[in-house]
């Protein structure tokens, strides 16, 4: 395996990776957040309004407050025993008798609350119900209740020498129940921000979680990691093609596709410096990764240079190399060669570009030929091994087309007999999955793989429209924009 001797990066986790992770999964946190600010605005706005009557009661002992000789140093307990006494279910059933009201002691004192300050004797009392005048009669009435209950619980009692009585306690309204002056809930307002809060963090939850656990390969470094090799060529795909179109190659000079099959070529000749690359098998995990267009454009850009390139459709099940050439289908090919029905320069199709345009070298496809019913028995026969042998004495490239990887093992024949093997990756098809199985299958078998070719990606032209287009050519509206503004700054600067 060639990804022998090659580390992949290891990308540090920072700033930088956390906000690509969010530009990615935008929508996902977006949908989130609006999801969260609905449905806190529908809650806001469809909820019962609320008001609230607040009181205060000060806690006593006879004619004065608590005298902390008698209870300690602090008043904090016998204020919170009276807070907790305030909420009894005693007082809640005479405050339900005397207003006649249609509830239960628990619903009651839910919607009651009794405040304490450690430092004082006071208690803030507060009530809310569906009125003002509601909220204010509860809280009025459970102040008479209360305290008339704490006289006569908490009465004078004798101390045990006989000689005085200790002071009674109390529970006296200081400041009598009065309502606020709006509604205390629904806050519409709050809700949303409060809402739109925890929208933002769960949106970001579920975008870092969408990230974790996709597992498809969506960017340069994600593949490499993968693979474990590097990705050797980009290959933008233009979508305004028909698809039956779109596979075919490129015989024009100039180009975006035109200039990554150059790369590519230029990046395999890098590899070859080690060792011969003369035969290349291409291939994928799974179809529709865009193997064929790889393979017939490389093959081209190999011609241009001069070089003598053959292009083999070993693809026995599903070949498309001839519609990619443009070429008729033939009955004979690599099928007839392997039979014995055909010679190699009768199987052959020399290809050009349309027009009658010479290419630098020569360029020649070998089809499939008929299909045949054991394809896998063909590709691992010694006459396989026969004819790549003749292509290699005849061209100075052979590249072949094979099925996916994953799907039947005709190309892990062929794998053996070539130098070099290169996998074809779409961006955000492919998966982390596909990959480990292709690691293993490469590992298992000793297979030398090259690299990754990564197609369908994103457009240079934004950046680098103008290096693509022929000379003469009027650059994009947006490329001449940015011409203009870098001529403006360099002459300001």
């Amino acid at each position: 395996m060639s990804g022998e001797g090659y580390e992949i990066e290891s990308s540090d986790v920072g700033l930088g990776h956390y906000l690509d992770i969010v530009r990615r999964r935008k929508w996902t946190a977006l949908v989130v957040l609006a999801a969260a600010v609905v449905a806190g605005a529908a809650y806001g706005l469809t909820q019962p309004k609320r008001y609230e009557a607040q009181m205060e009661v000060v806690v006593g002992q006879g004619q004065g407050l608590v005298d902390p000789a008698y209870l300690g140093a602090s008043v904090q307990p016998i204020t919170a025993t009276m807070a907790e006494l305030a909420k009894s279910t005693i007082v809640a059933q005479q405050v339900i008798r005397r207003l006649d009201l249609k509830t239960t002691p628990p619903a009651l004192l839910k919607k009651v609350s009794v405040a304490i300050n450690p430092q004082t004797a006071v208690l803030d009392v507060s009530v809310k119900a569906a009125t003002k005048r509601q909220a204010v009669a509860i809280a009025s009435t459970l102040g008479t209740v209360f305290s008339r209950l704490v006289a006569q619980r908490f009465a004078a009692t004798p101390q045990p020498n006989g000689n005085n009585r200790t002071a009674p306690l109390t529970a006296t309204v200081f400041d009598p129940a009065h309502a606020l002056p709006s509604a205390v809930s629904p806050r519409p307002k709050l809700d949303i921000a409060i809402a739109a809060v925890l929208g933002l963090v769960l949106g970001l939850v579920a975008a870092f979680a969408r990230n974790y656990f996709d597992r498809r390969l969506r960017d340069r470094d994600s593949v490499e990691k993968a693979f474990g090799v590097p990705v050797i060529a980009q290959i933008p795909f233009d979508h305004s093609r028909s698809s039956r179109s779109r596979g075919r190659v490129e015989w024009g000079d100039f180009g975006e596709m035109v200039e990554a099959f150059r790369g590519l070529r230029a990046n395999l000749s890098y590899l070859s410096v080690r060792s011969p690359l003369r035969t290349i098998l291409v291939t994928s995990a799974t179809p529709g990764q865009g193997k064929t267009t790889v393979a017939a454009n490389l093959g081209l850009a190999m011609a241009r240079q001069g070089a003598a390139t053959a292009v083999v459709e070993a693809d026995l099940r599903r070949p498309r190399l001839d519609e990619a050439y443009s070429v008729v289908h033939s009955s004979s090919g690599l099928t007839g060669l392997l039979v014995g029905h055909a010679g190699l320069e009768d199987a052959l199709v020399d290809v050009g570009p349309p027009g009658g345009q010479a290419l630098a070298g020569r360029l020649a496809l070998l089809p499939s030929g008929a299909l045949p019913p054991n394809p896998s028995e063909l590709l691992s026969s010694f006459q396989m091994r026969d004819a790549l042998d003749q292509l290699k004495q005849s061209f100075d490239y052979v590249i072949v087309d094979s099925s996916p990887l994953m799907l039947v093992a005709d190309p892990l024949e062929v794998a053996r007999m070539v130098d070099g093997v290169v996998v074809v990756v779409r961006k955000d098809d492919a998966s982390r999955d596909e990959a480990r199985e292709v690691r293993a299958v490469v590992e298992r078998l000793g297979v030398h793989l090259l690299g990754v070719v990564l197609t369908d990606t994103e457009h240079l032209g934004a950046s680098y429209g103008h290096y693509g287009e022929a000379p003469g050519e009027t650059p994009p509206r947006r490329t001449r924009r940015r011409l203009r503004h870098a001529a403006v700054q360099h002459e300001e600067a």
